[in-house]
């Protein structure tokens, strides 16, 4: 799969502005843009760097480097940056080739000359590029402009007098802090190189993507000046741009080029498990998404164990047991701040999470002798009853409605009233619930932990039975999305699949195959399940515009493809084998979806409508995740 885009391609910025690059570190920060080299969005750039002195959210320091190519009398500006009206300078009449494999890489063709460019990112967060001059007849001139920004990734920049412009000169380069709460940015370099100071700013850099998204897309960007070095044939440079000044410039050979979906994916978990200063956490998507409750539970199999690394599922754990607070997990934004626990199955998908790493590594017994205390702590709150009026009524349902609150993942939110509230009992959460006693109580039995199996036991059955009653009809011959007051609502939604794809199911073998039939019929696409029917009234197609328009789509019909490995999990459990081509044929398409927006990893979500034009984040935590499950699913390895 590693793919070799063209000069053709390359040319066209239609093409080449919808592909993206994302190179992250261990640390967090990340460089990322376009293979065409045009930031088009407010979150690109080539240092985008955590400032924990600032808040959570990462910052662009460098925004991007103009690179410029002079051969005697002929200059060939390589760069490309959107002005109202106009794309300029257009270095892609240069592009000859891009790959992303096995890390960014360019070539450009300029004359007789040809000079290639590689961008590497290393654990501790220190951007590198490497220029080489494959082709010429002599020796060359390259000029670099930094541009920066020094602001957070939500916002964008205004030129701005009282910003700090001094240059300070360090070993091979400068140092810039355009304001005293920001980290410095020491940027340096190899070869004869040597920093002009020719201070100005570039006005209105235009960001297209978010002018589509509604939200503020012009700004400035401050230039000190440019470094200029001489290249020689055969012999590369380095340019370096960090947060702490490096002692020696040098590029790590890269990692050998990746050969299957698995390693592609694989290798994209790793960009979502941070090593902050708090420990590991998981950041749900990029670029916007932080560390959040739900994505993290939802996540922690595919992106840690089942990915090779059980050390970072314990790492992890260990902050969520420190956030759990009367049986729930925090959801979104800061993990710390307690008025964001307004979720009704984040704690759910934390017993999923367990009961996966007990499956897949440590066992039942284990599980509950590590992590019990979490997991009574979770059920008692259930059962009796916890913030955000989420309780267990008399038929063994949990039921959760919170004014202007939206409890489940289908939590779109306009002007503090809920798109999808879904109020009452969910189906979804139900099944969780259902599952989550069953695991508990079956770990408890192996781990000896007989007071909470006697007290327990006949909880199954009762759950069983009022889940059936609840959300089954025999003429509908599906599952009822959410039940309030009861009342059905038989929209067809994703949720009902997970009352057969969990591991312990509340329903027969019949109702079983009747929701796996619908779910495929009605819902299915080579990209995930979409969130309504096409069939409904409600159904929106496509998914984009502004703010408003996103979120009244978001799950009314979008695409999520996380939900793709519980589908697949709810097949093997109702067709077991001769189910397995059907879930091949469908991971195949995996392959075409890592290179389709940011290469190479899987986005949040796709427009319900074909051809699934992908949308938001445009690399997504359980997203990839799931898609790692979902393959262990159909391999069993």
């Amino acid at each position: 799969m590693r793919t070799i885009y063209d000069r053709s391609q390359l040319n066209d910025l239609a093409f080449s502005n919808s592909k993206e690059f994302l190179a992250v570190a261990a640390k967090g920060n990340y460089a990322a843009g376009t293979i065409a080299g045009c930031n088009t969005r407010k979150y690109h750039g080539l240092v985008v760097a955590l400032q924990p002195q600032i808040d959570e959210d990462h910052h662009v320091l460098l925004a991007s480097l103009d690179e410029t190519l002079i051969d005697g009398d002929h200059t060939y500006d390589l760069s490309i940056h959107k002005y109202p009206n106009i794309y300029a300078p257009d270095g892609t009449q240069y592009m000859a080739s891009f790959t992303a494999q096995p890390i960014p890489s360019w070539t450009f063709e300029c004359g007789e000359n040809t000079i290639s460019k590689e961008l590497q990112i290393d654990d501790e967060g220190s951007l590198t590029i490497r220029y080489t001059l494959t082709k010429a007849n002599g020796p060359l001139v390259l000029r670099l402009h930094p541009l920066l920004a020094f602001r957070n990734m939500h916002w964008v920049r205004r030129a701005d007098e009282h910003a700090d412009k001094t240059v300070h000169y360090i070993n091979d380069g400068i140092s810039m802090q355009l304001y005293p709460q920001y980290s410095s940015l020491f940027l340096q370099m190899t070869g004869d190189a040597v920093f002009k100071e020719a201070g100005y700013w570039y006005y209105n850099v235009e960001y297209p993507i978010e002018q589509e998204r509604g939200y503020e897309y012009q700004e400035d960007l401050y230039g000190p000046g440019y470094f200029e070095v001489t290249l020689h044939p055969g012999l590369a440079v380095i340019f370096s741009g960090a947060i702490t000044e490096r002692q020696q410039l040098v590029c790590r050979a890269p990692k050998p080029v990746t050969q299957t979906t698995k390693e592609y994916l694989l290798k994209a978990a790793s960009q979502f498990v941070i090593h902050t200063s708090g420990g590991l956490s998981i950041k749900a998507g990029y670029y916007w998404f932080g560390s959040w409750g739900r994505d993290t539970c939802i996540s922690l199999p595919g992106l840690t164990f089942l990915a090779g690394n059980p050390g970072a599922f314990s790492s992890i754990m260990s902050l969520l047991r420190v956030l759990l607070k009367d049986g729930l997990l925090p959801n979104t934004g800061n993990l710390r701040d307690e008025s964001k626990y307004a979720t009704v199955d984040a704690s759910m998908w934390f017993v999923w999470a367990l009961q996966q790493y007990a499956i897949h590594e440590v066992g039942a017994a284990a599980v509950w002798n590590i992590y019990g205390d979490l997991l009574k702590d979770i059920l008692y709150h259930y059962r009796y009853g916890t913030a955000f009026n989420i309780h267990m009524e008399p038929d063994g349902m949990i039921s959760a409605a919170y004014p202007g609150k939206a409890l489940t993942w289908m939590d779109a939110v306009i002007l503090d009233t809920p798109i999808t509230q879904r109020p009452g009992k969910p189906v979804e959460v139900n099944a969780l619930w259902y599952n989550a006693v069953c695991f508990c109580v079956n770990a408890a039995r192996d781990a000896g932990d007989n007071v909470f199996v006697q007290e327990w036991s006949e909880f199954p059955a009762l759950i069983a039975t009022g889940f059936v009653k609840c959300f089954w009809d025999d003429n509908h011959q599906y599952l009822a999305d959410v039940v309030h007051e009861n009342i059905p609502d038989w929209s067809i939604r994703p949720n009902q699949i997970f009352a057969v794809a969990l591991p312990y199911s509340p329903l027969n073998e019949v109702q079983q195959n009747a929701v796996v039939a619908i779910v495929k019929r009605e819902l299915l696409t080579p990209r995930g399940l979409r969130t309504l029917s096409p069939q409904d009234p409600n159904y929106i197609g496509h998914y984009g515009g502004s703010q408003l328009e996103r979120d009244h789509a978001y799950h009314q019909g979008t695409v999520w493809p996380w939900l793709l490995a519980h589908y697949a999990a709810a097949v093997l459990k109702t067709a077991g084998d001769a189910g397995k081509e059907e879930l091949k044929e469908l991971f195949s398409h995996v392959e075409s979806a890592l290179e389709e927006c940011c290469l190479y990893s899987i986005p949040e979500v796709y427009n319900g409508d074909a051809p699934h034009a992908a949308g938001g984040t445009v690399a997504q935590a359980w997203s990839v995740a799931e898609f790692i499950r979902f393959e262990r699913l159909i391999s069993g390895a």
